[in-house]
């Protein structure tokens, strides 16, 4: 904003000379200078907007950041105790509940096994293989693609499954964006998983909200702050 006002102001005094030089009429010097305030003026509002703007994203990416590292933190305590295949063969046991009890024990079993799948996932980060989907994700977990649907039912379809692997791809992006600076939109997409960069800018910004350079630009801005 300073900078735009820095170079409006001296626009404002030549117009002024510049009437004067020209020896123009009054009416038509003040509608010069009336045009070149308002300029002046909505420079100022567009400046006070971008600040307030771009506040609002520094909060919110570094509320993001805090997000990640709290996941982070979360998922290596969980990962370090991931079922066993006997513990999921424990969970697939309860595949007809007969009972109120054997209905409520077979969704704990089922959350279990999602949050220490989410864990482990993201430890180990299989999702780097662009050819990682739903059969695989089973595979990795050690149970048929059946019996992974029976336990993880909202992913039974492989679409859901493919949105959750794509945003498990762009939180990883993220930290990758904080580290490697000075690597590509293609380089991170590469090593995120995605198949191509246009896929890796879709899945961050439905997961964000936020493009990767927009996310990028704004963690430059955090960090020169801070400095």
């Amino acid at each position: 904003m300073r900078k735009r006002i820095a170079i409006t102001t001296p626009l404002l005094l030549l117009a002024t000379s510049f009437c004067h030089a020209r020896s123009l009429t009054e009416s038509e010097a003040n509608t010069i200078i009336v045009i070149l305030l308002s300029v002046v003026l909505l420079l100022v509002v567009l400046g006070i907007f971008s600040l307030r703007y771009n506040r609002i994203i520094s909060q919110r990416n570094e509320q993001l950041l805090r997000i990640l590292n709290a996941l982070d933190d979360y998922r290596t305590i969980v990962a370090n105790g991931a079922l066993s295949f006997d513990e999921q063969e424990d969970v697939l046991k309860i595949q007809q509940p007969k009972s109120k009890a054997a209905k409520e024990a077979q969704v704990n079993g089922s959350q279990a096994f999602y949050v220490k799948m989410d864990a482990r996932i993201n430890k180990e980060k299989p999702f780097t293989d662009p050819a990682f989907n739903q059969q695989a994700l089973a595979e990795f977990m050690g149970v048929s693609l059946e019996d992974f649907c029976m336990l993880v039912p909202r992913y039974t379809d492989p679409r859901r499954t493919a949105d959750y692997i794509n945003s498990l791809r762009a939180e990883y992006a993220a930290k990758l964006l904080m580290e490697h600076t000075d690597d590509s939109m293609d380089d991170i997409a590469g090593k995120c998983g995605f198949k191509d960069t246009a896929a890796f800018i879709s899945a961050f910004k439905f997961s964000f909200g936020i493009t990767p350079t927009d996310y990028l630009n704004t963690l430059s801005r955090m960090f020169k702050n801070k400095v």
